[in-house]
């Protein structure tokens, strides 16, 4: 039996049926040649040009609903059905400067939070933090949610671009985000960083003290700035009594346990540094960064062989006693963890 040719209809239904299954490359195929069929079967251009982008071929995908927007039969549904598109396309594409341009014409007509939050997050990518802090107000009221923790991330983002040139007005962007959400350890830190470098060291050391009080279990996080600020003022042995008394405060505070080992080990109480390590051990026998400061205390106060001592060095320094941390987006490890790592975006993305 010959089998019926199918018309311009018959090819954008079994399109769109193929879509609707996920055969995306044959449901393509089909909707390509029903536009061939009919040109003035605009939903057949739309459909194939979203599977174009899912596909990663942006540049046909752009080149389509484009072209299709300047048709002038569009009615105002489909007009705006296919901007919607083309802003996915944009953003797809990184041009982030037309996507804005288009959402932001779209939420003159017709506010959408799906749209805002797209905009959000191209002032993320662009680096719009003043931008990104109006929008997300208006997005909290929107939702008449309070997401205050993003606000106070976007405030520290918004001070940091200020340190070099501002460093009052970043301290305010700053003292806004502690305002937002005091459980961050970063405004604490930035606050006091833009004091030391007015060498306002009294109003910086207060805040310090802020962090320790409200965080304890995050003070680690300038235990490096500490030891340098003391050790080039003086007053070294200042650092040995900051450990002590937050130890005092959390004994199971296993950062603070391996500081202080370390800081005996460097002032010559190697037995007592040792011990510390040991304590730290008995907290958690699986910490590696204990594991790896006492082997290296034990190495240096033994009698060993020079090659084989040089040879577990080497080895250490594939395993650091200092902390690290894993990005949990894109599983990148650092020593010195960030609000957002810009490589992949991710917000608060290492469990601290």
């Amino acid at each position: 039996m010959f089998q019926k040719k199918l018309n311009a209809d018959d090819l954008y239904m079994k399109g769109l049926i193929l879509l609707l299954d996920g055969t995306k490359e044959e449901a393509l195929k089909y909707l390509t040649q029903a536009a061939q069929e009919d040109s003035e079967n605009v939903e057949a251009f739309f459909h194939a040009g979203n599977i174009l982008r899912d596909m990663g071929k942006l540049e046909r995908a752009e080149r389509i609903h484009s072209e299709l927007l300047l048709r002038p039969t569009l009615n105002t549904e489909f007009r705006k059905k296919d901007k919607l598109a083309l802003i996915r396309d944009y953003i797809a594409m990184k041009k982030f400067a037309k996507a804005e341009v288009l959402i932001l014409e779209a939420i003159k007509t017709s506010k959408s939070l799906w749209l805002m939050e797209e905009l959000l997050k191209i002032y993320e990518n662009t680096k719009e933090w003043s931008k990104a802090i109006e929008l997300k107000e208006e997005i909290n009221k929107w939702k008449d949610a309070s997401d205050d923790t993003q606000l106070a991330l976007y405030q520290l983002e918004c001070g940091k671009t200020l340190m070099a040139e501002d460093g009052h007005t970043a301290r305010l962007k700053f003292k806004e985000a502690l305002k937002l959400n005091s459980l961050l350890p970063w405004p604490y830190i930035l606050i006091a960083d833009t004091y030391f470098k007015e060498n306002r060291f009294e109003d910086g050391l207060k805040f310090w003290s802020k962090l320790f009080d409200t965080l304890p279990s995050k003070a680690y996080l300038i235990f490096d700035k500490i030891e340098r600020y003391f050790y080039e003022s003086g007053a070294y042995g200042e650092v040995g009594r900051i450990y002590s008394e937050l130890i005092e405060r959390e004994p199971e505070n296993i950062d603070a346990l391996l500081a202080l080992s370390g800081y005996l080990y460097k002032r010559g109480d190697r037995e007592e540094a040792v011990s510390y390590c040991r304590k730290a051990l008995e907290i958690n026998p699986n910490s590696r960064e204990a594991y790896a400061e006492l082997l290296r205390q034990v190495l240096d106060s033994v009698e060993c062989d020079d090659q084989i001592q040089a040879l577990i060095h080497e080895m250490l320094k594939m395993y650091p006693a200092r902390k690290r941390f894993k990005c949990k987006v894109c599983m990148h490890r650092t020593e010195t963890p960030h609000w957002r790592y810009n490589a992949c975006g991710a917000w608060i993305p290492y469990e601290l």
